[in-house]
């Protein structure tokens, strides 16, 4: 009993670090986004805002990617031929994870919008000061794949900020100002 007990608890240990889960939920907002038609229509309404962060992302995207390969390519010459096979696949999963992360925020703001703000959890420290501040509602925070947000944008842009801190810091500048960008010009 305690050794199919123990082989549960590692199966569900191993399956948090896998990205399945985060796979599976990657689908179910695409879903989302194709049989909710609220969410539909709040993704086309606001096009001309979502442009511009698409294009925000994958320019941290390709920030990510490059990072790799130049910290890489500084080590050692034999290093810059792992860095280029890398290259793709940071440049592919940055992109999705920040995309994930994105459009969950934006589902978010569609329900809240939706739900005309009943059923929202109280907003946190930092949500009141924006409030307070700028007048920014963020909105509810979406979830993140940490594993997978520190393997394929924190490493990356860390190894970026070791080789070339000035475009590791607009890489992070751009990240910040985003999401920020959008809850200002949406209302």
């Amino acid at each position: 009993m305690t050794a199919s007990t123990s082989k549960v608890s590692q199966q569900h240990w191993i399956a948090w670090f896998l990205p399945l889960r985060t796979l599976a939920k990657a689908q179910n907002l695409a879903h989302r986004y194709r049989e909710v038609d609220g969410f539909r229509f709040y993704v086309h309404e606001r096009m001309t805002l979502l442009l511009p962060a698409v294009l925000a992302i994958a320019l941290i995207s390709i920030a990510c990617a490059i990072g790799v390969v130049v910290f890489l390519a500084d080590h050692h010459s034999l290093l810059a031929l792992v860095g280029i096979l890398l290259l793709p696949v940071v440049l592919a999963g940055s992109f999705l994870v920040q995309a994930y992360v994105f459009f969950s925020w934006i589902e978010g703001r569609a329900l809240a919008l939706e739900l005309r703000m009943r059923h929202r959890p109280a907003p946190g420290p930092s949500a009141k000061w924006l409030m307070r501040k700028f007048g920014l509602d963020m909105g509810p925070f979406p979830p993140v794949p940490w594993l997978l947000a520190t393997l394929f944008v924190v490493v990356p842009l860390a190894l970026l900020s070791a080789t070339w801190l000035s475009f590791a810091i607009l890489a992070i500048f751009i990240g910040a100002v985003t999401p920020i960008t959008y809850a200002k010009l949406e209302r």
